[in-house]
């Protein structure tokens, strides 16, 4: 078994991010600057934005953060305002959000949208035009090529549908020739879907949903779960057991999610050039 790391990819994606933002600071005078707006006091969300803040701070990326509580309408009109300021180049809106303001997020201009999740991104993803792509999705696909594992013709299985992770990957790898396959926590027979798969991407969000038993041994399994289980976070697939089986797999933690962080920042630099 090869273990798919994704820490050296991670310092190279920053690497590119730190030289770039050198570079564009010299030549238009400015920074990328990115937003992130918080409602309400979700603690894993606060915790996620102060981890943003120092990879912003370690590249160079001016980082703004403000909080709301209680005020909807203040957090619309922060929202509105961001999307004209010339200044804002990048909106990152953290999730739960009350019933009342899920629709803000698509708000957000597609052109400052590093998350890739409004309508008007997907959209262009599905259609195969050029935007910014969910950044799980998109690190799925950079460990892919990193480790220079061919997709054209294979057969891959996604375990997961949701607009972040699993639909965006799938309409990625389609884009590059493997025949996609997906599933979900009810799929009738996930077992027999994946013992035919090439490559196994599991972004269901259940712990351990996938064991070693449900693989063939040529797989390649790239784990997206981030699940906490007694203070450990664990992926969706049975580390233990699939590594003895399966060609490669990535770790959890140590691979998508770390990944995942500098795509993030790679696209707020994306996002500045996008706006000049």
């Amino acid at each position: 078994m090869k273990e798919l790391s994704g820490k050296k990819l991670a310092a190279e994606i920053k690497a590119w991010c730190v030289d770039e933002v050198k570079k564009l600071k010299a030549e238009t005078g400015s920074s990328p600057h990115l937003l992130v707006m918080q409602y309400g006091e979700d603690a894993a969300s606060k915790a996620y934005t102060n981890r943003i803040a120092k990879n912003c701070e370690k590249i160079g990326i001016e980082f703004e953060y403000q909080q709301f509580k209680d005020d909807p309408d203040a957090f619309l009109a922060k929202l509105k305002s961001a999307n004209q300021d010339p200044e804002i180049t990048s909106i990152m809106v953290q999730q739960p959000l009350p019933d009342e303001l899920k629709d803000s997020l698509e708000m957000i201009n597609p052109k400052k949208d590093i998350e890739g999740i409004t309508s008007a991104s997907l959209g262009k993803l599905f259609a195969g035009y050029e935007t910014l792509v969910p950044c799980t999705a998109e690190a799925c696909m950079e460990i892919l090529d990193y480790y220079e594992i061919p997709l054209k013709g294979q057969r891959a299985v996604v375990v997961g549908r949701s607009n972040i992770v699993g639909k965006p990957v799938s309409i990625l790898l389609q884009q590059r020739h493997a025949t996609v396959t997906m599933c979900h926590s009810r799929t009738r027979d996930l077992k027999a879907e994946l013992q035919n798969a090439d490559i196994v991407v599991a972004a269901v969000g259940r712990p351990k949903l996938i064991t070693a038993e449900m693989l063939n041994e040529d797989s390649i399994v790239i784990d997206v779960g981030t699940n906490f289980v007694d203070g450990k976070l664990i992926g969706d697939v049975d580390f233990d057991s699939a590594a003895e089986k399966v060609k490669m797999i990535t770790p959890v933690p140590g691979g998508v999610g770390t990944v995942t962080n500098q795509v993030l920042m790679r696209n707020i630099v994306k996002s500045f050039k996008n706006l000049h």
